[in-house]
């Protein structure tokens, strides 16, 4: 197999679900794509997030006059299907089938249209940015298809290539969006910028706590909640959920 990666960054104001993205920064979204023919295709998205965007993006996903598919001007006309497969506070997974679709230029159709079939596309969607990882069973015409990518986005979306290679390997926790509270998760990523976790430790507490202008004390039980539910993500707790 090989792999192609590359980044759509958003402008605010040209893609509903990215803007709810740009106003909610800790929002993380990862998707399962399958391309199965010309005219339809499948979606499994695993999104964690502040519920305002989690009930913003459902509403986004379920109104039937919002594509959210296409790359171009020109909306994508297909008969759409979405069903919510689990709601956990701060967690969202979606399922979306599109099937006769028509005049529609997205990724998915524009890689069908010059790549082999059997295409399986992962993405992740994070502040302004959509990264795409497609898998396929040959690289031959991925020119044509970067060519017309950068030829058909519209004003306020730019293209930005990643790598074209061997596929390293299956992505298994590239749906472990690891649900947290805003507060625990800024913690944890101050702490990490920090150097907390090196060793020899390169700050401390105390100073990550005058960082955020929060109490010490405050910190270390934000910095306890968010290493636990790591914890029990790395283990495994809650049995064998698929996608986890």
């Amino acid at each position: 197999m090989r792999e192609f990666t590359f980044v759509i960054e958003y402008d605010a104001g040209t893609d509903p679900i990215m803007d709810v993205c740009i106003e909610h920064p800790s929002v993380l979204a990862h998707s399962l794509d399958g391309f199965v023919t010309g005219d339809r295709f499948w979606r499994i998205e695993r999104i964690s997030g502040p519920e305002p965007a989690l009930e913003a993006i459902e509403t986004v996903r379920f109104d039937g006059t919002s594509c959210g598919e296409s790359i171009t001007d020109h909306d994508c006309e297909a008969a759409r299907y979405h069903d919510v497969l689990e709601r956990d506070e701060g967690e969202l997974v979606l399922y979306t089938y599109l099937e006769d679709i028509t005049r529609c230029e997205s990724i998915h159709t524009l890689a069908g249209k010059h790549l082999p079939s059997g295409l399986v596309f992962e993405t992740r969607r994070e502040g302004s940015r959509h990264h795409w990882r497609v898998l396929m069973r040959s690289d031959a015409n991925v020119g044509v298809l970067y060519d017309e990518i950068g030829a058909r986005l519209r004003d306020g979306l730019t293209f930005r290539m990643g790598h074209l290679r061997d596929a390293d390997g299956w992505r298994r926790d590239a749906f472990a969006t690891l649900s947290m509270p805003d507060e625990q998760r800024t913690a944890l990523e101050a702490a990490v910028a920090g150097g907390y976790y090196e060793t020899p430790r390169e700050t401390t507490l105390d100073a990550i706590a005058d960082d955020l202008s929060i109490p010490r004390s405050t910190l270390s039980y934000r910095l306890r909640r968010a290493e636990a539910t790591l914890a029990r993500r790395f283990v495994g707790e809650g049995g064998d959920r698929w996608l986890r």
